[in-house]
């Protein structure tokens, strides 16, 4: 390690080279107001001095060159480049300064583009040359660190541990900075394929998705379709991400019951409705996707449309009564009031949603109310276990066509232009009348029909 110093336009030039790393993968995004910007740009004009930067040095093969990966003062270090326009930072004007005109005495701010201008530069002298020659203090360190009892510590827990003060990084944020592999990058992935959506379903804000909090959310509900079940606030994430030897077959499967369950839950809502819901709080949100995927996966239909149309409106109306519940009786105790019985059945989804929504009682309450009353009151239609008509069922059909003639024709059921018209033993295929995804037997013959494989792929799940 050394500690050194290097002058604003030397770290210009570094970042300029690319050998200046602002976002190592475990650093947090921008998390300074221009409020702080600014304070920071007027100590730098008024000749006070500003805490060091931490770099952590290695050498990149791919560039050929040496990269400083920012550990501490990443937002001083991007103010800094901000105000010089040589990045932009989302949502955030222009920078100016705010400083002490040596001449006037009097207060006085400038563009950084005005320090260029001769006019300017003739009246301030030499503010431009000052600024760049500014000497910032570098703490450096390459490879690992080793602590006292000699084991190394790596970059990432060194930013940790540096980030505990001053602007402390939350939870979710260490969590990110500690974590990778499979199971992480999923997250990662679905996050950016359902970013807009969620925007708009209102479940999370730009905020979270800046301070990782979105990616973190994305995680417990993957988490839930790794375990098929709800779990105890962040503990199980916790243990997915550090301890679990993932498998792509595994990371496959989540991501597909992730995908379906996002499907139905837009079904059951359409054209974004479930924003006008109670289901846009995170914690609502998540039983409702917990509850979906495990009936899902017990083998509920999931693609009825006149069941999902009914069941959205039943949440629309239950959002709405609860919402009506929790004005009406705000502040007060429950236990003191005359309910109706409806009522009666409400008080405990309600007490789950008020504290401690994430820990495993309450969220076991959540799911106990919401899967009763979907499974037993919308979702009753099943599929067969197995997907396949036996074996047989192909010979016991062609036998029966060929009893009626001699040359059997594909009975096209929809518009597809390249049907093969004739059947032959060799290309005819099974294919349930009423789909088997909507809750069609594989059982009962009566719903199998013969389909040349052209047909039977382009009709789908239709009926």
């Amino acid at each position: 390690m050394k500690c050194h110093t290097r002058t604003i336009a030397e770290l210009r030039d570094m970042f300029v080279n690319k050998q200046i790393e602002l976002d190592p993968p475990y650093q947090r995004k921008p998390a300074w107001k221009p409020k702080q910007r600014k304070l920071l740009l007027s100590s730098l004009f008024n000749g006070i001095p500003i805490p060091a930067l931490i770099f952590h040095k290695h050498f990149r093969r791919d560039k050929a060159k040496d990269v400083y990966d920012v550990l501490d003062g990443k937002q001083r270090l991007e103010t800094i480049l901000r105000f010089m326009g040589k990045i932009n930072l989302k949502d955030e004007d222009k920078l100016w300064v705010e400083f002490e005109n040596p001449k006037t005495g009097k207060e006085d701010y400038l563009y950084f583009d005005e320090l260029h201008l001769k006019k300017v530069n003739k009246e301030y002298e030499d503010i431009l040359d000052k600024f760049w020659q500014y000497p910032i203090p570098i703490i450096e360190y390459e490879g690992d660190l080793s602590d006292i009892f000699g084991r190394n510590v790596a970059a990432k827990e060194v930013f940790v541990r540096i980030n505990s003060t001053g602007s402390p990084l939350e939870k979710h944020e260490i969590r990110h900075a500690l974590w990778a592999g499979p199971f992480f990058e999923l997250g990662s992935v679905l996050e950016r394929k359902y970013k807009n959506p969620f925007l708009k379903w209102r479940i999370i804000s730009k905020s979270d998705i800046d301070r990782y909090l979105f990616h973190e959310f994305i995680l417990e509900l993957c988490t839930a379709c790794s375990e098929g079940d709800y779990s105890d606030r962040r503990k199980k994430l916790d243990e997915l991400l550090s301890q679990h030897e993932w498998k792509k077959k595994e990371i496959n499967r989540i991501y597909k019951q992730f995908n379906k369950v996002i499907s139905w839950i837009k079904e059951i809502f359409p054209d974004d409705g479930i924003r006008f819901t109670r289901f846009k709080n995170k914690s609502d949100f998540y039983s409702l996707f917990v509850v979906l995927q495990k009936l899902e996966q017990k083998g509920y239909v999931i693609d009825d449309k006149k069941s999902n149309k009914i069941a959205g409106r039943f949440l629309l109306t239950f959002s709405k009564q609860t919402q009506k519940f929790d004005i009406k009786y705000s502040g007060k105790k429950i236990t003191e009031i005359k309910l109706s019985e409806y009522e009666k059945q409400l008080v405990p989804y309600i007490n789950s949603t008020r504290q401690a929504t994430d820990s495993k009682g309450n969220r076991e309450i959540r799911d106990t109310y919401l899967s009763s009353v979907l499974k037993d009151g919308f979702f009753t239609k099943t599929k067969d276990a197995k997907r396949y008509f036996d074996k047989n069922v192909k010979d016991i059909l062609w036998i029966e066509l060929r009893e009626k003639t001699d040359k059997p024709k594909c009975p096209k059921p929809t518009n597809n232009s390249k049907c093969k018209k004739n059947l032959t033993p060799e290309d005819a295929q099974v294919d349930h009348k009423y789909p088997w995804s909507k809750g069609g037997s594989s059982k009962k013959i009566e719903n199998a029909q013969l389909l040349c494989s052209s047909c039977n792929s382009s009709k789908g799940n239709k009926y």
